[in-house]
């Protein structure tokens, strides 16, 4: 993927830009496949936990409408969003699961509607000094859902009709997923649905209210025609050449200016204080691994930012190498 992306940027020929896209489009299928089928093993087996951090609630509604909007574009449907003005707090609780349902319902409803419109809504349903509740609606104007059908559609592998997965396409896991992460958190996923008519997907959740004002924070913007990482100089610490390559011209289209170390020994003598400003870590490495390479780093007194480059999940980090979640400063 990363590489389709490189080349969609390097200004292919018109054919190749919609072979290229054919390409991505594919490969952003079988990625959502195998992310749900692993996200539902793990829900089974009982391995998935909830963060407990403060996070702006309707940015990440904002976020979502627009990463999907060219979705609705294309199917000439109204992707509409209608955010509570009260809720002006940063809340408590997990941003990348309740983004994960969130998107999840936004992605169905776009799936299921032909013409019309979907439309987010975040809906402040009472307020307690350290609280509130909201209520999270999706509301579509499309196929529907007949009533004998409803509750089969939160089981795994299953859609209201056998027709469906042919004219619509997915798994059947989305719907399952959503439910049981809103499950194991106490909270009820709820439809109400009429063939023909459309339907509206909505959960209510108490989440703790930060101190924090709801849109507070500022993202740094580059100068005007000035890639964001102008002139910052890292040190890339990755093993594996094809992430390398994807790694290296990623950044140095952003501006970067990129140097490689291949394991966490060269890394400790590749770093030059003077010269880099960031450190992008590989974790899983031959000769030294990220976690080693960091721990030295740091016991000689490097003060440098040094960002883990993964596909492990923090808490399987952490349970492997708890002694280093209070002495690398990640």
């Amino acid at each position: 993927m990363g590489m389709t992306h490189l080349l969609l940027r390097n200004k292919p020929r018109a054919d190749q830009e919609e072979d290229l896209g054919v390409l991505l489009f594919s490969a952003n299928n079988l990625l959502s496949i195998v992310n749900n089928i692993l996200d539902y093993n793990k829900i089974e087996e009982g391995k998935i936990g909830f963060e407990q951090i403060s996070f702006d609630l309707p940015a990440i509604a904002r976020n979502i409408v627009a990463g999907l909007k060219n979705t609705a574009d294309e199917k000439g449907i109204a992707l509409l969003i209608d955010i509570d003005p009260s809720l002006d707090k940063r809340l408590i609780g997990d941003p990348t699961r309740t983004s994960q349902v969130i998107n999840n319902l936004v992605h169905n409803a776009i799936k299921f509607t032909r013409e019309g419109s979907v439309t987010l809504a975040l809906v402040v349903d009472h307020r307690w000094p350290d609280s509130l509740s909201v209520t999270v609606k999706v509301t579509d104007t499309g196929i529907g859902i007949a009533p004998e059908k409803q509750q089969m559609i939160f089981d795994r592998f299953t859609q209201a009709d056998s027709s469906t997965s042919r004219s619509y396409g997915g798994t059947g896991l989305g719907l399952a997923i959503t439910k049981k992460i809103l499950e194991l958190q106490g909270v009820l996923l709820q439809l109400r649905s009429k063939p023909g008519e459309g339907s509206c997907f909505y959960f209510t959740q108490t989440f703790p209210i930060s101190a924090e004002a709801a849109g507070e924070e500022k993202s740094a913007s580059p100068a005007d025609g000035q890639a964001p990482l102008h002139g910052i100089q890292i040190l890339l610490v990755e093993d594996n050449p094809l992430n390398v390559l994807v790694a290296r011209t990623m950044l140095e289209n952003n501006g970067a200016i990129v140097d490689v170390a291949t394991n966490g020994e060269e890394a400790l003598t590749a770093l030059n204080p003077a010269r880099h400003q960031l450190v992008l870590m590989d974790l899983h490495m031959p000769v030294m691994d990220g976690y080693e390479a960091t721990i030295l780093l740091r016991k000689r007194g490097e003060t440098i930012p040094i960002i883990a480059l993964t596909a492990s999940m923090p808490k399987e980090w952490k349970a492997k190498h708890s002694p280093l979640v209070s002495t690398t400063s990640w």
